[in-house]
């Protein structure tokens, strides 16, 4: 069985590695010798990391809502009912931060791996052990979006599958695609303004992964979803 350090590749991945950490190596500290001040670091790091990519979100939801509201007043529909995006509530700042979270990560759990006391069963425990797994040609990965509503506008759900982010394009009607997101989470809220009250529309969607800022693999089915107004 492999024993390989298991740091996912991509930051949702990571987020939930420190979270189980922080919660489960305390049990364990004393028989590894992990110390007080490893475990404030490493709570330390999840604070920050989880801080980062929750002011991250709301701030691209926010650029995302923006750029909707700045098509409509510079394209219409005229009689579109339009609001200013809400600016973005961001999360309580954590008090320290520090670099190389992922850094120090590794180093802990290279540590862990070879103390006398560790076995395979606290590996498995501290989600330590990587399995074997065939690797994946980038040139077959292809997103699969679904889709549900909050507040009537589409909200577009996808794996991460170890890739970096996800560009989303649209066609409002108009026949054509274009970018109107890249996101590094999975989830996109889609706050282009509804149609007028009373109509419907169908959007579609399609969205492609990307690796190190390219494009990687194919392009994902089109996802076609109504709207109301």
């Amino acid at each position: 069985m492999s024993n390989n350090t298991a740091i996912p590749r991509d930051d949702a991945g990571k987020l939930a590695l420190l979270q189980h950490l922080n919660v489960s190596l305390p049990s364990y500290s004393l028989a590894l010798e992990v110390s007080a001040d490893d475990l404030a670091q490493l709570k330390t790091g999840l604070d920050g990391f989880d801080y980062c990519l929750k002011a991250q979100d709301s701030a691209i939801n926010y650029s995302n809502a923006l750029f909707a509201f700045k098509r409509v007043l510079r394209d219409g529909p005229k009689d579109a009912a339009i609001n200013a995006p809400t600016p973005p509530v961001l999360p309580t700042t954590p008090t320290a931060f520090y670099a190389d979270i992922f850094g120090f990560l590794g180093d802990l759990i290279t540590r862990i791996k070879r103390h006398k006391n560790y076995t395979e069963a606290i590996g498995k425990a501290l989600n330590i052990i990587s399995a074997h797994s065939p690797a994946v040609d980038p040139n077959s990965l292809q997103p699969v979006l679904t889709v549900d509503f909050q507040g009537g506008h589409p909200m577009l759900h996808w794996k991460s599958n170890g890739t970096d982010a996800l560009e989303i394009e649209a066609d409002y009607g108009t026949g054509s695609f274009s970018l109107i997101s890249i996101q590094l989470s999975p989830g996109y809220q889609d706050n282009t303004a509804l149609p007028p009250p009373g109509t419907a529309a169908v959007w579609k969607y399609r969205a492609i992964y990307r690796i190190h800022d390219l494009q990687v693999g194919q392009w994902s089915q089109i996802l076609e979803v109504g709207v109301k107004g």
